[in-house]
Parts: C-alpha cells; structure tokens; sequence
C-alpha cells in the first residue's frame, strides 16, 4: 500500500474509533457533531449550486453525496471536490512562450485550403491543420508496443515521454531498459507521469532512472493530506515523442492489461496512433506545455525552442490536427471540438468508448444528430473495468436508444478501451479522451483530429468488426430488464459524473 493512503487509513480508523467511543459515553456531543456536518453539507451544497461552474450533472452528483452522506460527503468534498490546479506566473509565462513559438511555426505549414470544419476546429482549438503527415493506426498492444519499443530504439537525440498509468510488471520493464540503455548512448530522455494513475510505481523504478541522468517529473504528485485536494484532477494523456520526428498518443497506458494479459478479460481492445510528419510539433506542444508546468522553473522553455525539438518536413499527405486540454482552461476545448465534428455529420457518427457519461449537451446534441436521420452508433464494453461506470454506462441507454441511437455492447468476455469517433467515414478522432464528463470536463486530455487518409478507413475497419463481435441494445430488452438492475443503473448513473 503507498504510505500516504496507508497514513489516511490510520488517521480515518482513529477518527472512527474516537467517534464510536464518544457516542458511546457521550452521545450529546455526537449529535452536535452531527448537526455540524448537516450544517457543513448544506453550505457546500449551496456553494456547488450558485458558485461553481460544473455542469448539471456534477453539481447533482455532488449535493446528492452530500445529503445522504453528510459527514462523509463533505471530507470527499473537500479533499477532492475542489480543484486549486493554477498556473503560476512562471508556469504561464514558460507555457505561453511555448504555444507561441509552436504557433509561428505552424503558420508557415498551415494548409492553404482548408475546409469549413477545418477552419472552424482551428478558430476553436487554436491548433493549425497540418498537412504532409503520415498516420499509423495500431489496433492492439502488441501492434502498438511493438512500434513504439521498435522507435525508441532508433531515438538519436531525444525521447520525451508521459503517461497517465505505468504499471511496474514486465512490459514496464522493458521500457525501463530501452529508456536506461538510450540515456547511456546519450540520448536526452524526459519521463513524466501522473502522480495518481502511476501512485503504485515505486521509487526504485524512478531512482534506476535518475541514476542515468533521465529528468523525471511527476505530475501533481500527491505526498501529503494537503495535496489530496487536487487528487480528483489527474493528468490522462498517453504521449511519446521521438526525435521531433515521430509521435504516439491513443488508449493505451503501460502494463501487461493493455496486451491482453489479465485473467479479467479474455482481450483488451485498445487503439493507438502513431504519427510522423508537422503534425508531431503539436504532440511535441503537448509534452512540453506539460513539462513546463511539472519543472515550473524560469527559462525552461527557451532551450525546447528550435529546430532540434520541433524539426520541419512532410512525409506524406495526411492531414490533421492535435488538440489538448484541461480542467486549467477557461474553455473546455476537447469537447467543444467534439462538438463541432458531431454536428458536421452527413451521414454517420461512429463512437466507441469504454465510458459513457455524456454531458448534457453532448446527450442532446447527440439525440438531435440521430433524430434529423443522421445514423448514430455507439459501442461500449459488455464487460466493465469498473463497476460504477460501467453500471453509470447504462443509465444513459434508454435516452440513448429512443432517439434512434443503435448501441452496442462489445465482447462480455472483454474489454473494449478504446477512445474512437468516426464522421461520415472522413474524418477522425482517435487520443485519451473519453465519452465522458470526466474527460469533458476534469481531466487533461489529447486527441488527434484526421481529416482525409487510410488510416481513418482503417479505423471505420476496426470499428465495423468491433460492432460485429458485440450485441445491440434494444429498446424491448432495456424494458425487460429486472427491477434492480434499472436501479442500480439509474444511482450509477447520478453518481458516475464525480468518478
């Protein structure tokens, strides 16, 4: 167990304990207590409804935790509910520093003509559409750690790495000896993890990294009580830059899970991207804006800033785009360009997510795109990862299907963790976001935008085989479901928002 947790359990066994032993000799100073948790509920209660800026469904989830969980509630409140994740005035300056060097850059291979949408994700997300790239699309673990494993081993001059989950088993292993083993060629290796997703990886693995001179940061590490307050908001991006040259992002985290080795599921069904081309300076862009916030040191962002880091050159004819974002932007920019290519559709909008927990303007504005007669279909897990969300999963099916929406549930003996949307079979998005409010809304997330090449028609490929190994959802069988089943759905579903 991590000591920090391992010191909350103590410290909440030994308030338990007090509480009990103090109901017990003096119950009047227990029902004052009580009271005072009634009264604490109320007030974050009225704070989350009139001052903070959640949509609707978070705000529900948290005041119904309140309400029927006061005392509890309000420590889950205020040790996670809040988020006090801000750049300082150094971490702003370095970052936009850096977005604007990656801009004038960008200017210079815009393309020429860009479409309509294309032109409106760039007004939205700030991001150029790049063309001259070549993209990869890799269907499973030992296709995507291959190709990754096979490209850290050609690093010449840098490797920069961040992933929300490393899990210390074999495949982590063999990472850390490739990355050990190109820091001693001389290779400038930068690894950077999420201090909550990668929690469970120990010092030992980090310090054989040091050892070698590789820069590791851990992004908002959580070492104290203190720091429990930014628990909730973690950093979900899965991102690897080679050389400047070739890039990887997608579902994928590190661990023996994502090859399929799990005695949960009999397969993990993940995609990944990789990507060479212009188009890797704004993977690189999403690396280093999250770099110079973890390092959060004056002039970092200088010595990034030339052609070594961000290298110019096409090497095919695809054309895309990489957008990011977090809960530290005043505009959520991973949905509103999500937004945007749901509402382009023509024809068909193709998802597939292991997370379902749509916002309430995604849920209408997905009704509405399959009622104008637009062909919506969404797959999800047959079998969940975790209970609540899968179970949350299900609260949103019968809005879902009413509207016309055909939903699919994948392999129940599998697991389905893939983050795709495909429109009209034209344009893609394939990164760490999911379908959810999470990745809406509290999350740091990344997703690459494709707008013409083979590889979106290899994505539609995978999509249609993933929807023939899985069951459709009818409106007949929702109805026919029992009685505890609809309930567990719809109280997963009020609290998913907070997970």
């Amino acid at each position: 167990m991590n000591p920090l947790f391992r010191r909350f359990s103590i410290v909440l066994f030994v308030f338990i304990f007090t509480i009990g032993i103090l109901f017990i000799f003096l119950p009047q100073f227990i029902w004052g207590i009580l009271t005072l948790f009634e009264v604490l509920s109320i007030v974050l209660s009225m704070y989350i409804v009139f001052k903070k800026n959640d949509v609707t469904s978070v705000k529900v989830a948290w005041v119904l935790t309140l309400y029927f969980l006061p005392i509890i509630g309000s420590f889950i409140y205020l040790f996670f509910g809040r988020s006090n994740l801000k750049s300082n005035a150094i971490q702003q300056k370095e970052q936009e520093m850096l977005v604007h060097y990656v801009q004038s850059i960008n200017s210079n291979q815009r393309l020429e003509s860009a479409s309509l949408l294309e032109e409106r994700n760039e007004r939205l997300a700030k991001k150029s559409v790049l063309g001259g790239n070549q993209f990869e699309v890799l269907t499973d673990g030992e296709e995507t750690f291959a190709a990754i494993f096979k490209k850290l081993n050609e690093a010449e001059h840098h490797i920069h790495l961040f992933y929300f989950i490393i899990k210390e088993d074999e495949l982590a292993d063999r990472l850390r000896k490739i990355l050990i083993k190109k820091a001693k060629e001389g290779v400038n290796v930068r690894f950077g993890v999420d201090g909550l997703g990668s929690v469970k990886l120990s010092d030992a693995y980090l310090e054989s990294l040091r050892a070698v001179q590789i820069e590791v940061e851990i992004f908002n590490p959580i070492h104290s009580f203190y720091h429990l307050s930014r628990a909730n908001w973690r950093n979900h991006r899965k991102v690897i830059i080679v050389d400047g040259k070739v890039g990887f992002t997608g579902g994928l985290n590190i661990g023996n899970e994502y090859l399929g080795i799990t005695p949960k599921f009999s397969h993990w069904r993940d995609t990944h991207l990789q990507i060479t081309g212009p188009l890797v300076t704004q993977l690189q862009e999403t690396f280093l804006y999250d770099w110079l916030y973890m390092k959060n040191s004056a002039g970092t962002a200088s010595k990034f800033m030339s052609e070594t880091y961000f290298p110019l050159g096409s090497t095919g004819t695809d054309e895309g785009q990489v957008i990011y974002g977090g809960p530290y932007d005043q505009e959520r920019v991973v949905r509103d360009v999500l937004f945007n290519l749901i509402d382009s559709a023509k024809g068909k909008v193709s998802i597939a997510s292991p997370y379902l927990v749509p916002d309430d303007e995604m849920l209408a504005l997905l009704r509405r795109v399959a009622r104008n007669g637009v062909k919506v279909e969404v797959i999800i897990p047959g079998k969940g990862d975790r209970k609540l969300s899968y179970y949350g999963n299900d609260f949103y099916l019968e809005t879902l299907v009413s509207a016309g929406i055909d939903v699919y549930k994948y392999d129940d003996t599998a697991f389905l963790h893939c983050k795709v949307m495909i429109i009209d079979e034209e344009v893609a998005t394939i990164g760490s976001t999911n379908f959810d409010i999470r990745s809406f809304d509290i999350n740091h997330e990344v997703s690459a935008i494709l707008y013409n090449g083979q590889a979106i028609h290899r994505l539609s490929e995978a999509f249609k085989r993933d929807r023939d190994n899985s069951k459709q959802i009818t409106i007949r069988e929702l109805a026919q479901r029992s009685t505890w089943k609809k309930i567990k759905g719809k109280i997963c579903g009020l609290f998913a928002p907070l997970l």
